[in-house]
């Protein structure tokens, strides 16, 4: 392969390797990779023992008799039993400052709020767990579609009391930490009259948090998502936990939906009616849009309408934070690092990328989004071509491979113009002055020819004045060049304001100076000039 092909070759080896790959994550993707750290699970419930008379249970035994309920009361032993009882439960919320405050549904946290309204929901609840012990659960069934267990419940629940109380009120971080909470601001459910939020404190800094977005610019056929811990999703799940594994309770489930009304409820503040995916634990959570801003807080949802939503907008709730001396949105270093890692990978920055996941990874320690996203970032990499992933020894490369290049291009130009022997250059036969008029004194030449090649190297042409005729046919020129490739009249050499211009007359095969060919060129001391191409005669000119 000659050496311009090989160069060739090698620029195109080169544009190849430089090509950009096209990996990375999409707008979805990096909008759920940015929000799910930030959001916790929030419980609030207590338990406790529910201590009741056995004569309680014979009681209810006779009234179920005489209800026309054919049936014995089981498991009674004793003149005091114990049934295990509990109240409260589970929801969501979101960080909206990265020193551990939390926003999420009153609701949520209302349960642990209030302690005789925990006392008497633990009574009921310690009620229903001994009625099931000691009664078919069908029967209890029927008993309740026909909304007659009260009957049963309240004059149990009455005769029992509750001993053993423990109160839960725990935030659990999505990396797993779990740490208590204490209410800054609570108001509560929509259907009391009230917005239905609560602010949240925790003990820990340097935390994830959510951007709020502007309520008011968002539109009915909006696309949101939201974002939270449903129970139904969750290991404990008395239908589906029994296969789910306790390690994947914090993968936080992400419901695309959208806006499918604004409302406004009784007291004339604005609710967001939605078709997303609210169940019981979502509550609390954040609803976001396309950016990643919080936009609304999932409130309320009802089991006979799946389609019918309510979302908290999120105006509403920057209100709520304002009056709690919360202000949101601050931007913390886990948030800076994780965000500016998130950007790269949405540019296919992958080594950026993991540079900056490095650096927010110990503020944040075993999240599941952050592990997750650390292996997409590997597994780009590594499918990277390896000057991406070594940018700085590829560049040394590169340049290498230039300065090698330019050194092979000028080597190859030098190769192309001929070493005439410095004897021919520098010969000491006769000059001869050529003009068009005759033979002038060697002083008026404007500069002369030196042949460099043939039967005729050395001899010198002195250029006598301006219009020489240069060519093969002997009539018409004053410099005759006797070779097949020069024309009858090739070229021409006149004089302009002192300088010796070459001018090309149409030539078959073309009049070169320093290998380019030319229709017309200002000579300067040492150019190689070719008549009829390399193989045929080269002239040296010296003014």
């Amino acid at each position: 392969m000659s050496r311009p092909r090989i160069l060739l070759a090698g620029v195109l080896l080169l544009l190849l390797a430089c090509k950009r790959d096209v990996s990375k994550l999409d707008d979805v993707q990096k909008m759920a990779y940015a929000v799910k750290p930030a959001v916790v699970r929030i419980s609030a419930y207590a338990t406790a023992q529910f201590r009741y008379p056995a004569s309680a249970i014979a009681r209810i035994e006779q009234q179920l008799r005489a209800d026309k309920h054919e049936l014995r009361a089981r498991d009674v032993s004793g003149a005091e039993l114990v049934a295990d009882t509990g109240a409260g439960g589970s929801g969501s919320g979101f960080l909206v400052h990265p020193d551990g405050v939390i926003l999420t549904s009153g609701h949520v946290v209302a349960p642990t709020r209030d302690e005789d309204a925990l006392a008497r929901e633990l009574r009921r609840n310690g009620a229903i767990a001994a009625l099931v012990r000691h009664f078919p659960v069908d029967t209890l069934r029927t008993i309740y579609r026909d909304e007659e267990l009260d009957r049963y419940l309240v004059p149990l629940a009455a005769a029992g009391r509750i001993e053993q109380t423990k109160v839960v009120n725990q935030v659990e971080l999505s990396n797993g930490e779990t740490l208590p909470f204490r209410i800054r601001r609570f108001s509560p459910a929509l259907y009391a009259r009230g917005d239905d939020l609560a602010v949240l404190q925790i003990d820990r800094k340097a935390l994830p948090s959510l951007p709020l977005g502007d309520s008011e610019a968002t539109r009915v056929g909006e696309s949101i998502w939201s974002v939270g811990y449903p129970a139904v999703a969750s290991s404990s799940d008395d239908v589906i936990g029994g296969w789910l594994s306790r390690d994947s309770d914090l993968e936080a489930t992400f419901n695309p939906g959208t806006i499918t009304a604004i409302k406004r409820n009784v007291a004339n503040v604005p609710v967001f009616q939605s078709n997303v995916a609210i169940y019981r634990g979502n509550s609390g959570g954040p609803a976001v849009n396309r950016d990643g801003e919080v936009i609304g807080v999932s409130t309320w949802g009802h089991t006979n309408a799946e389609q019918i939503k309510f979302l908290v907008p999120v105006n509403v709730a920057k209100q709520f934070l304002a009056a709690a001396g919360v202000t949101p949105s601050t931007e913390g270093a886990f948030n800076e690092h994780y965000r500016a890692a998130l950007e790269a990978a949405g540019n296919g920055r992958w080594v950026d990328a993991k540079r900056e996941l490095e650096r927010a990874a110990p503020l944040f320690r075993n999240s599941p989004e952050l592990i997750r996203f650390g292996r997409d970032a590997n597994r780009a990499i590594a499918a990277m071509p390896a000057w991406r992933r070594h940018p700085y020894a590829a560049l040394a490369i590169v340049l290498a491979f230039v300065a090698g290049l330019i050194t092979a291009l000028v080597a190859a130009r030098r190769a192309r113009t001929p070493r005439f022997p410095p004897d021919v250059l520098k010969a000491a036969t006769i000059e001869t002055v050529v003009a068009p008029t005759g033979v002038l004194s060697s002083h008026a030449a404007l500069g002369r020819f030196t042949i460099l090649n043939g039967t005729r190297a050395g001899e010198k042409l002195g250029l006598g004045g301006s219009g020489i005729r240069i060519g093969r046919e002997s009539t018409i020129c004053e410099i005759v060049l006797e070779n097949p490739k020069v024309s009858r009249l090739h070229a021409e050499v006149v004089s302009i304001d002192g300088k010796v211009l070459l001018i090309d007359r149409n030539s078959s095969n073309g009049t070169y100076v320093n290998d380019q060919k030319i229709d017309k060129r200002f000579l300067k001391d040492g150019d190689i000039i070719y008549f009829g191409g390399r193989n045929a005669v080269a002239v040296a000119f010296h003014a």
